[in-house]
């Protein structure tokens, strides 16, 4: 049996764009993207784990192993661990990712996992993506991390951080980084977090990982190149299917 599961919470249920992860993108549904790269990744079992019967239905057609889940759940990771459980297996690592990143490379996942089992002192890895586009960087929907040369992240933020106070040709070579859904978690620290209480920050930003940040966990990250865009409403469903055509082309 494998050290690592990678379990990739598919809500049926979201709010911007329900069935989301059932939308065609190419002729193939989004989930369907996902657990390819997941696959293609070779680091571990994968599965789905979803709250409703399509979903699952829908992973039958593709050979994926899919986990009814709780409609309680309030978080990804919530799911995430409640699919573990459902394993009955001691995975050292568990990697969340997202049932709506249909553009996620399976060299990302890969890289996730390798950071986590090198790095002695993270509990958590994650991704990020430097950047100075500033349409980006003040959109809300797309999460800043402040990293250490050593890429810890001190913080994430929908607001705009590091804030540059004076621009010079210096400081306007220094890019932001934007935070990519995907989290790598040793077993103890996703069995800790589950455990803890929303936090005063995360349930300001938003932001679960926030939680972990204030309980003294460690999350480091690596960088990777912009990947396609995440689906969260019908706008980005449509550029996803423009972006889909263009690397079809290539």
């Amino acid at each position: 049996m494998k050290d690592t599961l990678i379990v990739i919470p598919a809500r049926y249920s979201s709010t911007r764009l329900p069935a989301k992860v059932l939308a065609e993108i190419d002729g193939k549904p989004i989930i369907q993207w996902v657990y390819t790269a997941c696959k293609n990744a070779k680091v571990g079992d994968v599965l789905i784990a979803t709250e409703n019967d399509k979903i699952v239905e829908a992973a039958k057609k593709f050979n994926a192993k899919a986990v009814l889940t709780s409609s309680k759940c309030q978080s990804g990771t919530d799911r995430v661990f409640e699919a573990y459980k459902k394993t009955k297996h001691n995975y050292k690592y568990i990697v969340n990712v997202q049932g709506d990143e249909p553009f996620v490379q399976a060299s990302t996942i890969k890289n996730v996992v390798n950071l986590l089992k090198k790095d002695k002192q993270a509990d958590i890895s994650t991704a990020c993506y430097p950047t100075l586009d500033e349409k980006t960087v003040i959109e809300p929907s797309h999460v800043k991390a402040v990293l250490t040369g050593k890429k810890q992240a001190l913080y994430f933020s929908r607001s705009v951080i590091p804030f540059k106070r004076e621009i010079t040709k210096e400081t306007a070579k220094v890019p932001f980084y934007i935070h990519c859904g995907i989290y790598g978690y040793k077993e103890a620290a996703l069995k800790k977090f589950v455990k803890l209480p929303k936090s005063t920050l995360e349930n300001l930003e938003k932001l679960e990982q926030l939680r972990a940040l204030e309980n003294g966990l460690i999350i480091k990250s690596i960088l990777i190149e912009k990947a396609g865009p995440a689906i969260d409403t019908p706008s980005d469903l449509i550029k996803a299917r423009a972006y889909a055509k263009k690397i079809t082309k290539k």
